[in-house]
């Protein structure tokens, strides 16, 4: 049955455009991973009757993983009920097919099947907008993924779940958790991006209202999860049970892999809960790759403490149209832009098209002083080295002024100036292979936020400034970890302090 539904959904994918399928956030699940994604949620349901969700079933391959888990279960249930909701109607036959061969096979075994499939937009449907948890619930999905506009009936039915502009897969994950409460299986694989982050905050308390999070498993690479589909997305997969007394000693268990191949061989983690799940109104979700402690859990400072700011890119391009030039002409000032910023440093300029931004009374608003500061990339290339990609720029452009377009983020001192090797020690520290593991850990966006970048602990300035001074323009990463670890741990009696 569960190759039945995958040769349903990759015959449907084959008929869709690459843009048709990306406006739909519609991404079948391989097989491995649906049967992976069932076993967890199946092992401990042992009531007499077994009842599924998923709430956007495509092709219906979780459902299918689901049924076939239970049927191989020494005691499988004497029932099973299932309900699929659906909105495409050119999924529906395949997915009335896919219950007939799940209800002969259930008929093999002497279980009864009952199945329903409703063509609505679940998020809409009476079911999720009550949020009344149903007895012992099994739910299991791979939601769709685009942004909606807050606007939209699904946000505004779901208005709990919403901060900022929603994305649909973390509105599924909210709905869902609120039907799960009852004693309820519930497991979705989704972007990482739910993790972290401010537009994802009111996600995470709905969850962690009427969910124990039970295990989560974190796929490393960005494309080797959906391998059939051109998908670019950290994924991750996660189980939990409804609601019951949350003891802070309890762990969670946490595997890892590259991609599907790997998966099954995954290290096994038990790490504790209190490590995972942030106590503020947050409730960020971190991934640490050990139980031990860290000098990030020793390090007091952050950005602020050393005065420092971190801000985006001031101008945004489409509205500084009457200011940005291709030339140099009187009163233009270099233009950075993140092509310009890479780990060797600031190359200006490099015949890119806008290069200079007109500095004027209009315009001043737009321009930062041209004074040594960090400078980073929002957007990290597709399988970078790291995540963080980071900068020291010593201020040394030709003008008092400079613009930074919008995709770059920087780093400098309120009413003051860095110096060059604090630039530089900073930038080593940020673009370090310690930083980058613990950013992995806790952020599951490709872009680099500046929020995230705010609460990243630090080690004393001293440090950072011994770090500058063995950091020169151009060194490469190996050089960059090298100078790290070597003042990071000759001075180990000074992170108790800092």
């Amino acid at each position: 049955m569960i190759n039945f539904a995958h040769s349903i959904g990759r015959a449907f994918v084959a008929t869709l455009s690459r843009e048709a399928q990306k406006s739909m956030g519609q991404f079948m699940t391989p097989p491995e991973i649906a049967t992976f994604m069932a076993r967890r949620i199946v092992a401990g349901a042992d009531e007499p009757v077994a009842r599924i969700l998923e709430p956007s079933a495509g092709a219906g391959i979780l459902a299918a993983a689901v049924v076939h888990e239970l049927l191989l279960k020494e005691c499988p249930p004497e029932r099973i009920e299932l309900l699929m909701f659906e909105l495409d109607e050119r999924l529906i036959g395949g997915l009335k097919q896919l219950a007939r061969v799940m209800h002969d096979a259930c008929e093999k075994q002497n279980i009864v099947f009952d199945w329903k499939i409703l063509q609505e937009d679940f998020l809409l449907s009476e079911l999720a907008t009550s949020g009344v948890a149903g007895e012992s619930l099994l739910i299991v999905s791979n939601p769709p993924y685009f942004k909606l506009n807050k606007s939209d009936p699904r946000a505004i039915a779901h208005s709990y779940a919403v901060y900022g502009q929603p994305n649909i897969y973390g509105l599924f994950m909210a709905a869902c958790a609120r039907l799960a409460a009852g004693g309820g299986k519930w497991c979705f694989i989704t972007p990482r991006s739910w993790m972290s982050g401010s537009y994802f905050a009111a996600v995470r308390r709905t969850i962690f209202s009427h969910l124990n999070i039970d295990a989560l498993h974190s796929f490393e690479s960005r494309r080797d999860h959906f391998s059939e589909e051109a998908i670019l997305q950290e994924a991750v997969i996660t189980w939990a049970t409804g609601f019951a007394e949350v003891d802070s000693r309890m762990s969670v268990i946490v595997t890892r892999s590259v991609g599907v191949v790997d998966m099954e061989k995954a290290i096994v983690q038990a790490l504790p809960l209190t490590r995972l799940i942030g106590s503020d109104f947050g409730r960020a979700v971190a991934l640490p790759m050990s139980n031990d402690a860290t000098q990030f859990d020793i390090w007091t400072a952050t950005l602020e403490t050393y005065g420092l700011k971190v801000s985006t890119g001031p101008v945004v391009p489409f509205r500084s149209l009457k200011y940005i030039r291709e030339f140099p002409e009187q009163g233009t000032v270099p233009l950075l832009w993140m092509q310009h910023v890479s780990t060797n440093g600031v190359k200006w300029p490099i015949q890119k098209k806008r290069e200079y931004i007109l500095s004027d009374a209009g315009s001043s608003w737009m321009l930062v002083k041209n004074t040594p500061m960090v400078l980073m990339r929002r957007f990290s290339p597709n399988e970078n080295a790291r995540r963080i990609n980071v900068t020291a720029y010593a201020g040394d452009l030709p003008s008092e002024v400079i613009g930074l377009e919008n995709h770059l983020n920087y780093i400098y001192r309120v009413g003051g100036s860095m110096s060059v090797e604090e630039a530089r020690g900073l930038s080593a520290f940020l673009g370090s292979r310690m930083v980058d593991q613990q950013f992995r850990s806790t952020a599951g966006s490709t872009q680099v936020n500046a929020a995230d970048l705010r609460k990243i602990k630090l080690p004393p300035i001293m440090q950072i400034c011994a770090i500058g001074r063995m950091i020169q323009s151009g060194s490469s990463l190996d050089e960059i970890d090298a100078a790290v670890e070597q003042v990071l741990g000759e001075f180990p009696c000074i992170l108790q302090r800092a």
